[in-house]
């Protein structure tokens, strides 16, 4: 797997609950395009509640989605197992037809953390260039294979082309190329840090809150610097966040769950066009879209088992 220090028109949408329409059957998937997620529970050690419970998903290749929910719901651990970080105990998993381990094996997962992690000794640009010169024989096997299973795809052109300088003009950082990460502000530094993931071009890009620890303004700047470069590449994203306006913003589809047991709680079509201008994302389809996550959060919390473990007041 990549990791950190490596790369370092609204629609209705179905009932609450999951229906039969948002559980397609395996043979209704061509695998090499979809993320397919039957039945997969986690429980930690020592723990008597699932982390995740019985979770159903469909992820089309291309697709940005968002994981939504209260603390303790399980979006941070399903998004670690599809980076191959937990294991499951139950259910299935596939990644555009390969497991977690092998598309680890193959580097075709990114993964940007709450945190840069950039490397202070090396300039923005080498930072940025750093997957390709790491990953150089993965990056030669997906040129020939066209993904993780042989599969062409939109985002699976060959990796190693990517410019360090066309990314980072992409996310607006071209000034910046010749400085060091302590010389940039934590929104410019995050900036970096998907410039860098993007860079090899991975089936798979999973987000774990990256911009939680940014002031509004620069959230918002972000978010649109993250539209714009997903934009013209296309790659699946899986998205953690605890911002509506976020989950909205940027997503095709929001995943909202409710915790003790984790679970998926309500799957709602985004629907908006895109591009996502300003005037759009400012207007009343938007914000009637963001009520409705907030009343499913709402409604995903009263769902959830409270605690056990709190100590009283």
């Amino acid at each position: 797997m990549t990791t950190p220090d490596d790369l370092a028109p609204l629609r209705p949408s179905p009932a609450p609950s999951k229906t039969s329409a948002e559980r397609p059957a395996a043979d209704t998937l061509t695998d090499s395009d979809h993320i397919v997620v039957r039945g997969l529970t986690k429980t930690y050690p020592g723990a008597t509640v699932p982390v995740l419970h019985d979770i159903d998903l469909v992820v089309p290749r291309g697709t940005f989605i968002s994981l939504i929910g209260p603390s303790g719901c399980g979006k941070s651990t399903l998004l670690r197992t599809f980076a191959g970080i937990d294991e499951y105990d139950s259910g299935n998993l596939t990644l555009f037809g390969a497991t977690p381990e092998q598309a680890c094996a193959q580097k075709t997962i990114g993964l940007v953390p709450q945190t840069p992690a950039l490397l202070p000794w090396l300039t923005v640009r080498k930072n940025v260039a750093l997957p390709a010169k790491i990953n150089k024989s993965a990056g030669r096997l997906r040129a020939r294979r066209g993904g993780v299973d042989g599969a062409s795809a939109p985002n699976s052109g060959p990796p190693l082309t990517a410019d360090p300088d066309q990314l980072l003009e992409l996310v607006g950082l071209t000034d910046a190329a010749g400085k060091y990460p302590g010389e940039l502000s934590g929104g410019m530094q995050q900036r970096v840090a998907i410039a860098r993931a993007f860079g090899l071009r991975p089936d798979l890009l999973l987000m774990d809150e990256p911009f939680s620890a940014l002031d509004e303004f620069t959230r918002e700047a972000m978010r649109l610097h993250l539209l714009d470069l997903w934009q013209r590449m296309r790659t699946t994203v899986v998205f953690v966040t605890h911002s509506v306006a976020e989950a909205v913003t940027l997503s095709d589809t929001i995943v909202v769950m409710s915790a003790r047991p984790g679970r998926i709680h309500q799957i709602i079509d985004v629907g908006l066009p895109r591009p996502r201008t300003a005037e759009l994302l400012a207007g009343p389809a938007t914000h009637a879209l963001e009520d409705r996550v907030r009343t499913s959060l709402h409604d995903a919390w009263l769902a959830s088992t409270p605690p056990t473990d709190l100590v009283p007041s």
